[in-house]
């Protein structure tokens, strides 16, 4: 992806200690000397939000940082689209979008992370330090759809069924019940299954069918944060993390994906997919939890039991997202979320708040949704269009904005509509959507999967291993970066 120039008006390069002031701040550059003496080199596996930061918090103690990247953008499961993009991607499969026909959003669209989830969590604190613009999705009138009608919450409330997943996706953090699936715990109607699915299960990242209540719950009690969800105004996400993190690009090393990592010696062995190898005293993994369970990455020696065990406590399911343009805004301009459908579980107005004459939706599907609609690839777009048109009698099909081609005798005709697809589980360093507790899972499970190896030299950070609440978010990224490079730094002092 061609790299956006970074936000000039938020300024380049602040340096470590955002989040954690008080443990981080004695680093200047002034200094003449490193506030953490180590004469070892430090290897960060991943340039998503938790490598990013941890290399940050790191380089601002003085120790020698590098980070091997896999891809050839930074950002991980931050990904912004711009009409600037091309086709060219390390992960094509997973990309599709025709350059010669891009969308025409004029504001920042995600094909990841897209919503800040607490105005005081993590991310959002970096989103309000830097001023970045925003937009508070409560003011939006969210529709929720049975039936295969969509009508806001208001109108529903008569609905016993609407009003039983209501009450049950509201209270969700509260549960207390057995460790049983979501849809168990829930025990809604056949006829409201999609609706749940939607709120409590492609939220997630699968389904309600799949993701455990209670070990979902245990995780929400633990947030620190307000519940309001914004998303930006003006600014996309790579490039304010290009911005945040400005001083730690120069150490990342692009296209280089980690094989194999030997630990079995004083000096730890890093080798990438050429066979070329580098050598590092410590590690911090921060690689998606999809890639970690396919073995993406052998260790020498195999991960303690107590890692491998927790694993197989959490998974990673498909993800895609779809961003489509329409000639016009037919669901309405107030319109925040459609939640429940049944092919698209999740639609969203990107445009509320953010634009007054372009009418774009973006769709994201998880869990088994997206599974189904994976194989299909391009083609996907049209039984999406196909539940709009049931949803809103026609005006999918009817506004979609298509390609226009010139036919056998040069006249222009409009043939295939104009959308962008990333599907994340095409992409080989990715591997799914983010991650999420099954049935038997517990908090301490989700302790054990980023415990540091006995040893001091491998540590683990990233969404999946987050421990405040926040798995699966960009904050559950950036939380786990400052406990992994805590406990590294530990073992350097201590």
């Amino acid at each position: 992806m061609k790299r956006r120039k970074a936000l000039q008006r938020i300024g380049t390069g602040l340096t470590a200690g955002l989040l954690a002031p008080q443990l981080f701040s004695s680093c200047k550059k002034e200094n003449p000397s490193p506030s953490v003496k180590f004469n070892g080199s430090i290897a960060i596996i991943g340039a998503g939000a938790a490598g990013l930061y941890a290399a940050d918090i790191l380089s601002a103690q003085g120790l020698d940082v590098f980070v091997l990247e896999a891809r050839n953008s930074l950002g991980g499961r931050i990904r912004s689209f711009s009409t600037s993009d091309s086709q060219a991607d390390n992960s094509s499969n997973a990309f599709i979008y025709d350059h010669h026909y891009p969308p025409i959003a004029d504001f920042p669209v995600e094909l990841g992370g897209d919503l800040i989830l607490g105005t005081d969590s993590a991310w959002g604190k970096i989103i309000s330090i830097l001023s970045v613009p925003t937009v508070d999705l409560r003011t939006a009138s969210h529709q929720f759809i049975l039936d295969n009608i969509s009508k806001a919450a208001a109108d529903w409330q008569s609905d016993a069924d609407f009003t039983a997943v209501q009450t049950f996706v509201s209270g969700l953090s509260a549960y207390g019940g057995p460790n049983v699936s979501i849809k168990s715990a829930a025990g809604v109607s056949t006829r409201a299954q999609a609706l749940l699915n939607s709120e409590a299960g492609n939220y997630y990242g699968s389904n309600a069918d799949r993701i455990s209540a209670s070990g979902l719950a245990s995780e929400l009690q633990l947030q620190k944060h307000d519940s309001k969800i914004l998303t930006v105004k003006t600014n996309a996400w790579q490039d304010i993390l290009l911005s945040r993190f400005n001083e730690i690009v120069k150490k990342v090393q692009l296209n280089t994906p980690v094989t194999a990592i030997d630990y079995s010696s004083d000096t730890i062995n890093i080798t990438d997919k050429s066979g070329k190898q580098y050598t590092a005293n410590k590690v911090i993994v921060t690689v998606p939890l999809a890639v970690l369970k396919s073995n993406g990455i052998v260790f020498s020696p195999q991960l303690p039991s107590t890692n491998i065990a927790a694993s197989a406590k959490f998974q990673m399911d498909s993800c895609i997202r779809i961003v489509i343009d329409f000639k016009k805004n037919f669901w309405g301009d107030a319109t925040g979320f459609f939640w429940g459908g049944a092919i698209a579980p999740q639609y969203f107005n990107s445009g509320f708040g953010r634009s007054q004459f372009n009418s774009t939706m973006v769709i994201t599907m998880c869990g088994p949704a997206a599974e189904l609609l994976s194989v299909f690839g391009s083609s996907m777009i049209n039984a999406v269009l196909a539940e709009l048109d049931g949803l809103f009698a026609g005006q999918g099909t009817k506004w979609v904005r298509r390609k226009i081609v010139n036919d056998a005798n040069g006249v222009p005709q409009e043939t295939d509509p104009i959308a962008c697809i990333y599907d994340w589980s095409k992409d080989p360093y990715i591997k799914g959507g983010y991650s999420y507790p099954i049935v038997g899972a517990t908090h301490q499970d989700r302790i054990d999967l980023g415990a540091a190896v006995p040893g001091g030299k491998i540590f683990f950070a990233g969404e999946a291993t987050d421990v405040n609440g926040d798995a699966g978010t960009v904050s559950g990224a950036l939380l786990s970066a400052e406990r992994a490079t805590g406990e590294l730094i530990k073992s350097i002092t201590e």
